[in-house]
């Protein structure tokens, strides 16, 4: 008796285990029966779902039912004992969806991690020629500018504004595992230059991108403050045995119809005749050099100045652009390959401006046993350009030379018959030889002044990995990276005085020659051990113990000299003593990393994980601790696995997460914590001194950051929501610390500074229709941001001048990088008339109410028509102390939006960028609107004020303007709020064999920044200097983005 209760009772226990019939159906995201799904269960049969999509198979509650079927993203759900199932699956090929994600050294498929944000491949723009266009707008948090139209130039990236001072402030990449560290220096030798970081990359070579910037970015401690962009290429991996052959090609015109409204010849003259009043004392020699405007036109040189010049038109063409990949990919259950070669030539829309990058990629996968696989990656390119120089360089800038350079003159030289020669027209006036009025010919600018490019990137990375047993896994990571860059300029000016010379120290420099090479070489090394396991299907584990190193060292080489025998010798051996010097310097710098990683999930339901790495880096002082802690914790809630809502056919996904942890920013100069030396000229000797006074008791700069948010999808998958908040907190950020007699005059470092920035992030995709041949889908991102500076430490403010005169401030409380200058007085600034000019300050003396004009710093008085400042101390005095601050180029809002319309095959894609709130300082209207010389102005000074009581907001010509009505104001600062039309496409795609051997493709016309819609009077509002934060929303003169249309076809074969 007592065996048999025993049997019953071990029976009764056993009850709840026993598996049950079900009966469900698997379906897509637009409702669609999934024939031929694969649904599996740990000790049940598999079964195949029917052409109605439906299935029957026996399940034990709370067991694990995997699904898969070809073309849809594989998911895991868990059998909570119902009658009957509903299964969604996601198409692969949904717009703007993918649950791939790129994670630290390793692509996980379905795992719940919503603060981690990817991008496939497939929803890259069609007309992307970039990994930066590609980017741009398509992650929330993550803000890209490009930097300018200039042909690999790229974009400057940043996420949640700007959390450092003197360090690195874009986000930390990491390709295929290895952190990607090239040069972002300005070009030492072409003038506002700096090259893209992706330009080596085809854009068809990336497969995935993600973006990390919660617990995840820890793993690399001192590196991962600005967040981390993972990038995934393309790689061995594709379990499909046959060979397969695509090819992308795109065909393409570029063209700049952006032009400023400058003066044309009849505006110009009379501009002219008000300028020159204010320059000669006398009307008769005005018009004796320019006899153009004077009554008598018999005057024997008046053929000089009968043209009517647009010189912004005769620098642009439409350019040509075309990018060309193939890709071979195959190989057997054993070895894998893939292999692409690429070709790209971009046209710039400036004559003479242009690029060609030849790329090859080369992937190999080998399986030595069933538990050791070895995988490699070999990244071959070379690339060569034509370039023009632009920011504030007068002299050699085609761009401000065409603003500057007087309508009435031609490009060319010419006859008395009024013949046009082929020999550029010199930078005089005319027959004017005054040195006060001479502007380059920006037409002999694009075409003989030679700025020339190469640059050789190779990048390998192989990859070992073991596997003792399913659930543990050990791997080694060795990349190298190594860049060559020769850059070379010559600036001609000797056999036809065309480009206007430049003097320094030396003196005059006729022509010039400037050459130089940059070398880069990384090399990384990491080890790592994982360990994932699922117990009782309940509770999984995933632990991960690693170690990496890097090791980065940079070179750069360079000599300057000018004044060869004539243009036609170009080298350094030709150029003459006086003036020539030699420049380079080097620098080293190391990282070491130990990080452990562990999660656990239970049941589906919760997700916790922790992070800890320690890290030093060389850049450090010697006298500081040089190795720092970094963790961070994470956890996430899956409340659509939970009983109560797992019941509501409408919530697919539904999660709430929160994360905290510490990174760090270590990628700033190690000469600031070390003595470096610097080659020097010394009466006409080159010599080496000691640059600086090293802290060497300098630290990495600290970052904690908190995330939290929600993370759902709805109706299918149709309705996709992610609403986050973020809180950074920068501390130990690296600044210019206070001069003092001990450091002199250079600059010294030192951890004082604090920065804040919080805000939110949403991102949203919906589907209003999704029919099985008609879909519409739109949706977007935005990002709200508030950044600012908490402590500057016994320093209020610091305050950077930039080359021409205008101030940058950090101030405790404000923006980083805010403008800072004059503020000007009511919509109407300027002095209307006499009175008003010479009664501006009013005080009281002895009693008794008196009045002058305002005075400026040297005490020149300010008359009518001159600008009216606010004296904020009331002292009738216009100096520093009148400087408030004017705004900044960090934006309230930034972010992207799409939409999409797709019948069958056919589709147009509609994405735009956005940003708002963000000022921009306009240099170039500072130098249009100037009105203190010869040169030509914008139209909006036909609104100067000429009489007593006009009533403008544009001051008096003034030649050499002593009073200072172009001083840095708020006239210079402007809203350069923008919404642009990223890119618009119309394409077809088709999946059945054409011609025999065509598998398929999609054939797409694309144009890019065809539109856009802001207040900025400049030619474009979105620019960035370079990829210094300080000088984002500084319009010094770069070339305005082109407008593209492209002719696109991808093919498989």
């Amino acid at each position: 008796m007592k065996q048999f209760y025993t049997i019953i009772t071990a029976l009764m226990l056993a009850l709840p285990t026993l598996a049950q019939a079900v009966e469900g159906i698997v379906i897509s995201s637009d409702g669609q029966a999934v024939r031929g799904a694969v649904l599996s269960s740990p000790g049940q049969t598999t079964v195949v779902t029917g052409e109605d999509g439906t299935f029957r198979m026996d399940l034990q509650k709370d067991a694990v039912l995997s699904v898969w079927a070809d073309g849809y993203y594989y998911q895991q759900i868990r059998y909570k004992g119902q009658s009957s199932l509903k299964v969604v699956l996601a198409r692969q090929d949904a717009h703007k969806y993918t649950e791939s994600k790129v994670l630290p050294f390793r692509v996980e498929q379905n795992v719940n991690l919503p603060e981690v944000n990817t991008l496939s491949k497939k929803d890259f723009a069609l007309g992307a020629r970039s990994v930066e266009q590609a980017l741009q707008g398509e992650l929330a948090g993550l803000q890209l500018i490009n930097k300018s139209g200039m042909t690999g130039e790229g974009a400057f990236l940043s996420h949640h504004g700007i959390q450092t001072l003197a360090a690195n402030a874009s986000p930390l990449v990491v390709i295929n595992g290895v952190p990607f560290m090239p040069s972002m220096d300005e070009s030492q030798l072409i003038g506002g230059f700096s090259k893209s970081i992706f330009q080596a990359y085809n854009i068809y070579d990336i497969q995935d991108i993600s973006f990390l910037s919660g617990a995840e970015a820890s793993v690399y401690g001192s590196l991962g403050a600005n967040g981390v962009l993972l990038i995934e290429t393309d790689g061995a991996s594709s379990d499909d045995m046959d060979t397969k052959i695509s090819y992308h090609g795109k065909f393409g015109y570029n063209w700049n119809d952006r032009r400023l409204p400058m003066m044309k010849s009849s505006q110009y003259k009379s501009y002219l005749s008000d300028i020159g009043m204010t320059y000669y004392n006398n009307m008769e020699t005005f018009f004796a050099n320019f006899p153009f405007l004077s009554p008598d036109e018999r005057d024997a040189y008046n053929y000089l100045y009968r043209f009517d010049t647009d010189w912004q038109n005769e620098l642009f063409r439409r350019g040509v652009t075309t990018d060309h990949l193939v890709r071979v990919e195959g190989g057997d259950a054993i070895a894998k390959y893939d292999i692409s070669l690429g070709y790209q030539h971009d046209e710039g829309a400036l004559k003479n401006t242009q690029s060609d990058r030849f790329n090859a990629q080369i992937n190999s996968n080998v399986i030595v046993s069933k538990k050791f696989e070895i995988g490699t990656s070999i990244g071959l390119a070379f690339l060569n350009g034509s370039y023009q120089e632009q920011g504030l360089i007068m002299e050699t800038n085609p761009l401000l030379a065409a603003y500057r350079r007087a309508p009435v003159l031609s490009p060319y030289k010419n006859d008395m018959a009024g013949n046009l020669l082929e020999t550029y027209a010199s930078y005089y006036y005319g027959n004017n030889t005054n040195t006060d009025f001479i502007v380059s010919n920006p037409l002999a600018i694009v075409n003989t002044l030679a700025a020339d490019k190469r640059q050789y990137d190779i990048n390998i990375n192989a990859r070992v990995l073991y596997k003792p047993t399913n659930q543990l896994s050990f791997m080694a990571l060795l990349g190298l990276y190594y860049n060559y860059d020769q850059e070379g300029i010559f600036v001609p000016g000797i056999n036809n005085k065309d480009v206007v010379p430049q003097f320094d120290t030396y003196g005059e420099s006729k022509n010039i020659v400037r050459q130089g090479v940059n070398e880069t070489f990384n090399s990384f090394y990491h080890l790592n051990a994982a360990y994932n396991n699922v117990f009782d299907d309940v509770h999984g584990v995933d632990l991960r113990l690693g170690g990496q190193i890097i090791s980065n060292s940079f070179e750069t080489d360079m000599g300057v000299g000018r004044n060869t025998a004539n243009d036609f010798y170009q080298t350094l051996a030709d150029v003459q003593r006086v003036g020539r010097f030699f420049s380079g310097y080097g620098a080293k710098w190391s990282w070491l990393n130990a990080y452990f990683q562990a999660a656990y999930t239970y049941s589906d339901l919760f997700r916790v994980a922790a992070n800890v790495s320690t890290d030093g880096a060389s850049s450090t002082g010697v006298n500081t601790t040089r190795m720092g802690v970094f963790p961070s914790a994470s956890a996430t809630v899956m409340l659509a696995n939970f009983d109560f809502i797992k019941s509501a056919e409408a919530v697919n996904r539904l999660n709430l997460y929160a994360d905290y942890g510490k990174t760090g920013n270590s990628r700033f100069s190690h000469t600031y914590g070390s003595y470096y030396y610097v080659s020097r000229l010394y009466q006409g000797i080159a010599g080496i001194v000691r640059n600086n006074v090293p802290n060497t008791e300098i630290k990495w700069e600290e970052n904690l950051k908190a995330n939290m948010g929600i993370d759902m999808a709805l109706w299918r998958h149709r309705v996709q929501i992610k609403l986050g908040y973020y809180n950074n907190r920068a501390t130990d950020v690296l600044m210019a610390g206070s001069e003092s007699a001990l450091y002199g005059t250079g600059v010294h470092y030192v951890n004082d500074a604090a920065i804040d920035a919080n805000g939110f992030d949403l991102s949203l995709n919906v589907s209003p229709v999704c029919t099985r041949n008609f879909k519409w889908i739109l949706g977007g991102n935005i990002t709200q941001l508030n950044n600012k500076v908490t402590s500057l430490g016994n320093r209020t403010h610091i305050i950077n001048k930039l080359s021409d005169g205008a101030a940058i401030i950090t101030k405790v409380g404000e923006s980083p990088y805010s403008f800072y200058g004059y503020r000007t007085d009511g919509d109407y600034p300027v002095y209307s008339t006499v009175k008003e000019a010479q009664s501006a300050y009013k005080y009281t003396e002895n009693g008794v109410e008196c009045s002058r004009p305002m005075r400026n710093r040297n005490g020149v008085e300010f008359q009518a028509g001159d600008i009216k400042y606010v004296d904020q101390n009331n002292d009738g005095i216009i100096n520093d102390l009148d400087r408030v601050l004017l705004g900044s180029a960090t934006p309230d809002f930034y972010g992207g939006l799409f939409n999409r319309f797709q019948y069958k095959g056919f589709a147009i894609d509609l994405n735009f960028v956005y940003s708002l709130g963000n000022e921009a300082y306009n240099a170039v209207r500072r130098i249009t609107e100037s009105s203190l010389d010869m040169s030509n102005q914008s139209l909006a000074v036909l609104r100067r004020w000429t009489v007593d009581g006009q009533i403008t907001d544009m001051p008096r010509a003034n030649y050499y303007d002593l009073v200072g009505n172009n001083d840095f104001s708020d006239r210079w600062i402007e809203d350069a709020s923008y919404l642009k039309l990223r890119d618009i496409t119309f394409s077809y795609t088709f999946d059945n064999i054409l011609l025999g051997f065509i598998q398929g493709g999609t054939l797409y016309v694309s144009g890019q920044n065809l539109w856009c819609l802001t207040p900025y009077l400049g030619n474009d509002p979105e620019f960035s200097y370079s990829y210094s934060a300080m000088m984002q929303g500084v319009d010094y003169a770069k070339l305005a983005a082109p407008k593209t249309v492209t002719f696109g076809v991808n093919l498989k074969f």
